[in-house]
């Protein structure tokens, strides 16, 4: 079962100014958006790269025997807030987010600079 598209019809043209307005627009999108692209596939990379370091701690908490009640009281990052971040269902976290886990399995986290792909 397809979903159905609504269809708006203007009651009249554009005018001159309209059009000239939204060609403008179209242009504007059209030079940002292999930019736009690049971004996103940048963003992308490194969520999936955050999203690996937390399954990497929660198998280190796993095999250390820790509840993540355990890493809550370590930290003070709420139970569910790590549940969701271990299982890459929440990619809004800071630094002092990862950081504060790693300290309480015995690690901690490095950063290193590489090169960024080319468009």
């Amino acid at each position: 079962m397809g979903r159905k598209i609504k269809e708006t019809i203007r009651d009249r043209h554009l005018t001159e100014e309209e059009a000239a307005k939204y060609r403008k627009i179209r242009e504007l999108v059209a030079e940002e958006l292999p930019d736009l692209r690049v971004r996103a596939k940048a963003r992308l990379r490194e969520l999936r790269e955050a999203t690996e370091v937390f399954a990497e701690l929660r198998k280190i908490r796993e095999v250390l025997g820790l509840s993540l009640a355990d890493v809550q009281r370590l930290t003070g990052i709420d139970r569910s807030a790590l549940s969701k971040l271990e299982r890459g269902e929440r990619v809004n976290f800071t630094v002092d987010t990862m950081t504060r886990y790693a300290a309480a399995v015995g690690k901690h986290v490095m950063f290193q600079l590489a090169d960024a792909e080319e468009p």
